[in-house]
Formats: C-alpha cells, sequence, structure tokens
C-alpha cells in the first residue's frame, strides 16, 4: 500500500472504491510488456473489491479512469466494455496523469451496495 487509505468504503447506499492499478496481488508487481496486461490486472483488481464488498461491475455507476498515455486509451476504452458491457455503462470520467511506481493505469469507482447492511 501507498499510502493510508481503504481500498473501499460503504456509506449512504454506496461503495466508494479506492483507485486500483495493475499490480498483481500474488506477485506484488505489475505484469510486465503490453499496457493491455497491466490494464486487465486493474479491472480484475476493481472487480476483487466490489466483490469483497458485495458489489458486481453491473452496480458500478460511475468510474474515474487515470491513465498515463493516450496511445492507450484505445485497449482501455475496450477493456472497460468487457468489464461493463456494452448495454449500461457507467458515468465516467477519463483523465491522462502521472501515477507512482511507473504505473500505467488506476481505476476507482462508485457503486451501489447490494446488501442492505451497508
Amino acid at each position: 500500500m501507498l499510502g493510508p487509505y481503504s481500498p473501499a468504503v460503504a456509506a449512504a447506499g454506496l461503495i466508494f472504491v479506492s483507485s486500483q492499478t495493475g499490480v498483481d496481488p500474488a506477485t506484488g508487481a505489475v505484469p510486465e510488456g503490453l499496457f493491455e496486461y497491466e490494464c486487465r490486472q486493474a479491472f480484475r483488481n476493481l472487480e476483487q473489491v466490489l466483490r469483497a464488498a458485495h458489489a458486481e461491475p453491473a452496480d458500478v455507476v460511475q468510474t474515474t479512469l487515470y491513465y498515463t498515455d493516450p496511445a492507450d486509451l484505445s485497449v482501455l476504452n475496450a477493456v472497460y466494455v468487457e468489464t461493463f458491457g456494452s448495454d449500461r455503462q457507467p458515468a465516467r470520467s477519463a483523465v491522462m496523469v502521472g501515477l507512482a511506481g511507473g504505473r500505467r493505469v488506476a481505476i476507482a469507482a462508485i457503486a451501489t451496495c447490494r446488501q442492505s447492511n451497508h
């Protein structure tokens, strides 16, 4: 962890997911090679945090995508559609930034809670 934060916080019927990068939790490293590998890992990490908070990608209502290279946007868009589908997509912001540790993508999200105890 790069700082003091929670992967997700539930409040007011929503789940706020902190930015998820493409770090593989099994290795603690970003997958080497193509941007697509890192991007797919970031979306897998997002899904894992959502599921731990009793939510699914279909529950996401808003995302913020942080990426470092405009040339990667087409790959990011393709993986985004694979994750959220093409019928109902969350509201979205996409921002080019510099990311810590040489990472190339991070994804934050807001989702609705599936369980009433959140």
